[in-house]
């Protein structure tokens, strides 16, 4: 076959021909149609799938799509070969296609932003379960159902084959509401694109992975497409209290619905009458002129803002206020997330996510709001990753904790020595942090210094089972060397 568009020739019909897209040598069987585009499948290691499509052909492909003219497969007339201006759109609008639009029947709801994406996506799930018999989210935590876990994942937000075979199988088991977590790499991968959201949610914007974007301004204008794509009638629902809550929806098609955790910042939602304790967050949300009372084992006041985020999304659903609120009120923690491990100590282990400064900084508020005796802070930073955020995190550790231990993350192919050395750099006294590279060490010796009335934080890894060191992962929890602490 000469090469062509990847158009109108390729029709629903002409995809069934094939057994299947594929863009990983992996992933080809025997008549698959395989494209080459440019990823980011592992982090600080771009690949490029035109360097595959000899192993792609060996394998069996019995198609080839490339920004470019095929040389491959010539003389080869049972390999079909096409050349289309952006094969990894192409690859996502194909994956539609195979997978009948499941998005239209779905109308999922998208959540971006640095941190709280995991939170809210299951507590939008939470909503979807209560209200509309069935729940699901795709996320850090996995393809989840009903607070299920049906599926792995290997990303935040996957590509754009796997995106809609898991929107296609939620559809075909029943359907409901379906909440993905939309990552800063996904959105400029495109790998999330064609999909129509009906809701799309923006929490926050604080430094991440420059690593990949180069600044702050690439970083945020990524996030931004996710609104900038959204169609009339959809809803853009964002964190009115964010600094770059305006530019995320300039120009946007959507209605644009706000949330704020203070009546005194104008929103569509707010909050008021906040309680904030150790054992959970409660508060009255409003919505126009409407008033619902919200009583949520999650701990600490950020987690307002995921709540309201939940809250406005079950409302752009058609649902009433107080069913939405009652609903987001059950919702549990996500793992790793705030994670409560009461110590024989009298002490109190969290274990968190937090990975970043936004995040840590939030952390170590929450924690400080509860008005521990003290607190004592394990963390660490990932190797392979954006380095300028390792002593913006020290001097966050510094401020917000009593005492800090500096260890291992997931060092990764980097010296954890190294990475350290780039922490302690930010400390205005780091003769006073404990070094220990060794994650299951510092824990434990934080753990023997814990008294009653401390928090002891472990942050970085949170819901992780495992730590990268070099290129392999190796079994390890926070949670279980915390477990150690209890009789």
């Amino acid at each position: 076959m000469h090469s062509q568009s990847l158009g109108a020739d390729l029709t629903l019909e002409r995809l069934r021909d094939f057994a299947g897209l594929a863009c990983r040598p992996e992933e080809v069987r025997p008549g698959s149609l395989f494209f080459a585009f440019e990823e980011f499948l592992r982090y600080n290691e771009w690949v490029d799938g035109k360097d595959w499509m000899d192993a792609a052909i060996s394998a069996g492909a019995g198609g080839l799509v490339a920004d470019f003219f095929v040389e491959q497969a010539v003389g080869r007339p049972e390999i079909s070969r096409f050349a289309v201006p952006n094969p990894r759109r192409a690859f996502a609008a194909a994956a539609r296609l195979l997978h009948g639009a499941p998005d239209e029947d779905l109308r999922p709801v998208g959540v971006t932003g640095t941190n709280g994406k995991s939170s809210i996506v299951g507590l939008i799930a939470a909503v979807g379960r209560r209200l509309e018999g069935r729940g699901g989210s795709l996320g850090t935590l996995g393809f989840r159902v009903n607070g299920e876990e049906i599926e792995p994942m290997d990303y935040t937000t996957d590509l754009a084959h796997e995106n809609f075979r898991r929107m296609a199988r939620f559809r075909s088991e029943g359907g409901g509401l379906l909440a993905m977590e939309v990552s800063s790499h996904a959105l400029a991968l495109d790998r999330v694109h064609g999909v129509h959201f009906a809701q799309a949610v923006f929490t926050n914007l604080s430094q991440d992975h420059l690593d990949f974007h180069g600044d702050m301004a690439a970083y945020r204008n990524a996030k931004a497409r996710l609104f900038a794509e959204l169609r009339p009638g959809a809803k853009a629902i964002i964190n009115a209290m964010d600094a770059a809550a305006d530019q995320m929806v300039a120009g946007t098609a959507a209605t644009v619905w706000r949330f704020a955790a203070t009546p005194a910042v104008s929103a569509d939602f707010v909050a008021t009458e906040v309680e904030a304790t150790a054992r959970g967050t409660a508060f009255t949300v409003i919505f126009r002129g409407a008033r619902a009372p919200v009583r949520s084992a999650l701990v600490g006041r950020f987690q307002i803002d995921n709540l309201l985020a939940a809250i406005a999304v079950g409302c752009a659903r058609g649902h009433p206020l107080e069913a939405v609120a009652a609903a987001v009120s059950e919702g549990t923690p996500p793992p790793g997330r705030m994670e409560a491990h009461p110590l024989d100590s009298g002490a109190v282990g969290l274990v968190d996510y937090a990975h970043n400064p936004g995040g840590l900084e939030n952390l170590l508020r929450t924690c400080r709001d509860l008005a521990p005796r003290r607190i004592l802070l394990v963390f660490g930073c990932g190797g392979d990753r954006d380095r300028s955020k390792r002593p913006l995190m020290a001097r966050i550790a510094e401020n917000g904790a009593d005492r800090v231990w500096v260890t291992s993350d997931n060092p990764r192919t980097e010296d954890p020595e190294a990475i350290i050395d780039d922490i302690l750099a930010g400390l205005r006294e780091p003769a006073r942090a404990v070094r220990e590279a060794d994650r299951a060490t510092a824990i434990r010796l934080a753990m023997g210094e814990a008294r009653e009335g401390d928090l002891l934080v472990v942050a970085g890894k949170g819901h992780e089972t495992y730590q990268i060191i070099g290129t392999r992962k190796f079994p390890f929890s926070d949670q279980d060397i915390l477990s150690e602490g209890r009789g």
